[in-house]
């Protein structure tokens, strides 16, 4: 019997899986420190194991500690997420119970990985409630990428904690000195928060000094606020401990963030900045304007309000500052990458154009280079364009939801595709419309103007007219124009269709080829006969379209081969003449009132005269929406709109 055979995890899996947090010490001991913040300690204290002092490195703090079952769990679990079990803020111990929860630091689980980085194994001794347990942890090349071994337990212990040691490590080549400078870099922003390094406590002295620098912002009428700016050099992979952090009686307000008390954003989070910079503000004169619970400042406070005017103005022309060359260099990029369109711009353009990119860096400093070219692209092609800036004015106008809505819309469709089918849906609405308009009109005499536009409407009756091979046929027009005789005159001489006393009537027709693709006779013919506004349609009526037919098979215009289709149009039909009638196998006439055209029409266009009751185009036509989405009543019997 084959034995089962578990998961394998070869040596180098946690250096892949960790990466820097257990191959370089500094970032080793910031996940550590990290871990001690997430778990509300209020003193970090570490003994650093700096190569050639054989001294063995630990790491204790006064957090909340664990318990047996929690170490086990979070040390047993790939990719523990601290967040999603335990929430994205700490509440503090009990004995500190008044002080504001903390945004935890941790969420990926990797971190307790980091005290590989100085010694394997290493032990791990927590307590809480009275009980502490101490676990060695080793790298395993069985099933499990490392080991968990209980080595001691007590009962009986005051307090909370957790210690991390690493008896038999080895030193690293990094000073405690440079320790002191990267924890004081990201961990000074809460004075609730000690952290010493061999005995000795990071304060801003052990910042270097060309990451900090301090200056004092006047607030007239009730004091100078103390301004510490600590700036990394380089970004963090987060924007945790970075931000704002008010400070007042040596305590902090709030959550640090770039986000103020009021939702006013200073910087954008997932810019370089953001997780480079530290602002520290002290303010003691601040004390009456914080809330009780410390969790920020009274909205209304007049001492708040003016406090944060001055101080986020000051911020602003420090982060202005500190990224001028950045945003010179972004400048240029720009300008060069956009060249070639601005050269094409008379002078007045230009300016314009380069007074928009400078004061777009330079308002918007945490904005990207390729956002701001995008930006420039758009304007450099508005200052080309005929209708100038007038889409600007139309986005103005859109709600967020329509903005949304247009960018889908972009993102499924190009700008030119969208156009081709919005122009042919806009000229079926518009003709609808008209035909409508014209229909109910019963002085409407020059019934010589519908013709033209049933020519336009072929594809009512059916999707098997919508092809463009449908054109009119003059050769039919002329024999018909004969047949009747040329009482008409003026304007109503049409070539292709034929004036009639009570209408007119037009012939389309689509070719049939042979199998060298020539021409051989007419394969579908539709004739539209249009009666006048207020004319029934009788027998006599649609009697009329069969003499016509067989007056153009009789010229050897169509043969019994020709599929015809006639429709008789007016603005009723007699009750007794409802339904088709059908001369032999290839010839339909069909009588239809106005009122089932237009809804037919509005069918085909699935609705969308109802629906785009409020477009542009529709309105600009003096088109009173409610009358124009009035549905006509039949005057006669029910008839199927299907056919």
């Amino acid at each position: 019997m084959a034995s089962e055979q578990g998961v394998l995890f070869d040596g180098r899996f946690l250096e892949r899986h960790a990466g820097p947090i257990i191959t370089d010490p500094v970032v080793a001991i910031v996940e550590l420190v990290a871990n001690a913040w997430d778990a509300w300690a209020t003193q970090v204290d570490i003994i650093w194991p700096e190569r050639g002092s054989k001294i063995p490195f630990s790491i204790r703090d006064n957090g909340k500690g664990m318990s047996r079952a929690d170490f086990e769990r979070r040390w047993s679990t790939i990719d523990y997420n601290k967040v999603a079990e335990e929430g994205i803020e700490a509440d503090p111990p009990t004995e500190i119970k008044d002080y504001p929860k903390r945004r935890t630091y941790g969420r990926n689980g990797r971190g307790r990985h980091a005290a590989f980085r100085f010694g394997d194994p290493y032990t791990v001794r927590t307590w809480r409630d009275g009980n502490e347990v101490t676990f060695e942890v080793r790298r395993s090349v069985s099933s499990r990428p490392f080991e968990l071994r209980v080595i001691g337990t007590r009962t009986g212990v005051a307090g909370h904690g957790t210690e991390i040691s690493t008896p038999l490590g080895q030193g690293v080549n990094v000073t405690a000195q440079t320790v002191r400078e990267e924890i004081g870099s990201r961990f000074l922003i809460d004075p609730s928060f000690t952290v010493s390094v061999d005995g000795t406590n990071v304060t801003f002295d052990d910042i270097p000094q060309r990451s900090l620098s301090e200056e004092d912002v006047p607030v007239p009428g009730l004091g100078i606020a103390h301004l510490y700016v600590i700036d990394l050099q380089k970004a963090d992979k987060t924007t945790k401990q970075h931000g704002i952090a008010w400070r007042v009686n040596a305590r902090l307000v709030g959550t640090p963030s770039w986000v103020g008390f009021d939702d006013e954003r200073i910087l954008d989070g997932r810019t370089t900045e953001a997780k480079r910079f530290l602002f520290i503000v002290r303010a003691d004169f601040l004390a009456d304007a914080v809330k009780a619970d410390w969790s920020g400042f009274e909205a209304t406070n007049e001492a708040w309000t003016a406090t944060k005017a001055s101080v986020h103005e000051r911020i602003r022309e420090k982060i202005a500052n500190a990224t001028e060359q950045r945003r010179r260099e972004a400048k240029n990029i720009v300008k060069e990458n956009v060249g070639a369109a601005v050269s094409r711009m008379p002078p007045a353009s230009r300016d314009r154009w380069n007074q928009f990119v400078d004061r777009v860096v330079d308002t918007c400093p945490s904005i990207k280079t390729d956002e701001v070219e995008q930006i420039a692209v758009i304007l450099a092609n508005l200052e080309l364009a005929t209708s100038k800036y007038a889409l600007l004015g139309q986005l103005h106008d859109l709600k967020p939801g329509d903005l949304d809505t247009l960018n889908q819309l972009l993102n499924d469709w190009t700008v030119r595709s969208a156009k081709m089918a919005l122009d042919e849906i806009q000229t079926r609405l518009k003709l609808i419309e008209e035909l409508d308009r014209k229909l109910r009109d019963q002085s409407l005499d020059e019934v010589a103007d519908l013709q033209p536009l049933f020519e336009r409407s072929l594809w009512v009756f059916g999707p098997e007219f919508e092809s463009l091979e449908f054109t009119s046929n003059r050769g039919m027009t002329e024999v018909i124009r004969k047949l009747l005789g040329s009482a008409a005159s003026g304007t109503r001489l049409r070539p292709d269709f034929v004036i009639l006393p009570d209408g007119s009537v037009g012939f389309y027709s689509r070719d049939v080829h042979d199998l060298g693709h020539e021409v051989q006779g007419v394969a579908r013919l539709v004739v539209a006969e249009i009666k006048k506004v207020g004319v029934t349609i009788g027998s006599e009526e649609k009697a009329q379209p069969w003499k016509y037919v067989k007056e153009l098979k009789a010229k050897g215009l169509i043969s019994d081969a020709t599929n015809v289709t006639c429709y008789v149009l007016g603005s009723k039909v007699d009750p007794t003449e409802i339904g088709d009638d059908k001369k032999g196998d290839n010839v339909l006439i069909r009588a239809m009132p106005y009122d089932v055209f237009i809804r037919r029409a509005e069918q085909r266009m699935l609705g969308l005269r109802n629906k785009l009751r409020d477009a542009p185009f529709l309105q600009s036509m003096g088109l009173d929406a409610n009358a124009y989405l009035e549905a006509a009543q039949p005057k006669q019997g029910s008839l199927d709109l299907a056919g």
